[in-house]
């Protein structure tokens, strides 16, 4: 399975070539090189592989010329091979259905659909083991010739294997207007309305404090208690005189958690084959609540929910994007990238895990950057050369955090290649 990287592509491109007669098939793969994969102050490298396929059918039941109806079935696959470290490897398989209904005059689209995914892991990583399933309902409509407005709502569901306190089911309604200028500007809005129930209570500690009993009284009950690192001895009568906390475990009242997510963009025609991009996007959290583990490692590239939970965090992020239209049917793209986040409730911790003295939140601040060259070949030798499109890129970023963990530096490469039938 290591050795799956490139030549291991061959097989599925002599396999794929087969399937043309449907309108959907690639495979590809990403490879990157990263010197710090968990994104922490470890500064853990290594070089991942990412083949994948995806194999789709999709096909039109009629032929009205006033409206068109499509239909999509696809599989998609990908597989994390890591050189390093190899018991982590990993693979991610989903499985979905797509309807669209497009009104060819006004332009108008109704699009719905759903997919099932599951993530397979080794026996020592099987806690990142999830099966989800999710709907969505999207509808675009021009208001006007300039104006066009998109409608979204989008219900997913997602089990954990090893963790059922953080099985949920999500809603999300978004909503977006482009306003397509005469200057060749785009002023896009946005807004998203996330909201997050738990299909599980969870246990926390509570804490009581026991008012010291009069000291010719009779002794209350003995016994243990332990919250967060905090050891309670017993009590013993030379102990009476100055109270205690009692603790005990309680289920979590919370079943549900929100977040507001704003966007607003601009993006102008500076001339032939060249623009500029430049986004704002704030997420406001209505109620600090969140829920996420500690304490048990990392995930690979920092970007799982079982972590890093976007409802973790409220902040302001904005973006910088130049994209440059080249010969050869290739492209450039420069973007710079500035962030805040501060995470609710989630205390601050030094390298040996105990909260600052501050006793603050962590709060973290990144700046980005990010280059990606891509190129579409067609020479036109073979079936195997045409429609093959192949894309490097570079990144740089530094994370400031006042938990230590999170306050990092990190750079990587990527290499990918993609053949499309």
């Amino acid at each position: 399975m290591k050795k799956f990287g490139l030549l291991g592509l061959i097989p599925l491109f002599l396999w794929a070539g087969m399937l043309r007669a449907q309108k959907e098939v690639s495979v590809g793969t990403h490879m990157l090189a990263d010197d710090n994969i968990f994104r922490n102050h470890t500064g853990q490298g290594d070089f991942v592989a990412v083949p994948y396929a995806d194999l789709g059918y999709q096909f039109s039941p009629g032929q009205d010329t006033e409206t068109l109806d499509l239909f999509y079935l696809g599989y998609s696959g990908q597989f994390f091979l890591f050189r390093e470290l190899s018991r982590r490897d990993f693979s991610v398989h989903g499985f979905s259905a797509h309807y669209n209904h497009l009104w060819p005059e006004s332009r108008n689209l109704l699009a719905v659909g759903g997919k099932v995914e599951t993530r397979l892991n080794p026996e020592d990583y099987k806690y990142f083991n999830y099966t989800s399933g999710g709907f969505y309902l999207n509808y675009k409509r021009y208001l006007r010739e300039d104006l066009m407005l998109l409608a979204g709502y989008n219900l997913t569901g997602k089990n954990f294997s090893e963790f059922p306190e953080f099985n949920y089911l999500e809603n999300i309604f978004s909503i977006q207007t482009s306003l397509f200028l005469q200057s060749r500007t785009t002023l896009r809005f946005s807004a998203n309305y996330y909201h997050k129930n738990y299909l599980n209570s969870i246990s926390t500690l509570d804490s009581v404090f026991v008012e010291p009993p009069p000291v010719s009284g009779p002794m209350p009950g003995m016994g243990y208690g332990y919250g967060r690192g905090m050891f309670l001895r017993n009590l013993f009568p030379e102990d009476v005189g100055e109270g205690f906390y009692s603790y005990r475990m309680r289920a979590d009242e919370f079943p549900s958690t929100d977040q507001f997510k704003l966007g607003f963009t601009v993006a102008q025609g500076l001339a032939e084959g060249t623009g500029i991009t430049a986004g704002y996007t704030a997420r406001l959290n209505p109620r600090n609540r969140n829920r996420y583990l500690s304490n048990l490692g990392e995930s690979v590239l920092n970007n799982e929910e079982l972590f890093d939970d976007h409802y973790s965090y409220l902040g302001h992020e904005g973006t910088l994007q130049l994209k440059q239209m080249l010969p050869a049917e290739s492209i450039l793209t420069l973007m710079f990238t500035v962030r805040s986040r501060r995470f609710s409730d989630r205390p601050a911790l030094d390298l040996e895990g105990y909260p600052l003295p501050s006793g603050e939140d962590r709060r973290d601040r990144a700046v980005l950057f990010e280059a990606e060259f891509t190129k579409r070949l067609r020479p036109g030798i073979s079936w195997i050369t045409d429609n093959l499109e192949l894309s490097v890129g570079f990144g740089l970023g530094s994370n400031s955090s006042n938990d230590q963990y999170y306050d990092f530096n990190d750079k990587y490469f990527i290499f990918a290649l993609e053949k499309a039938f």
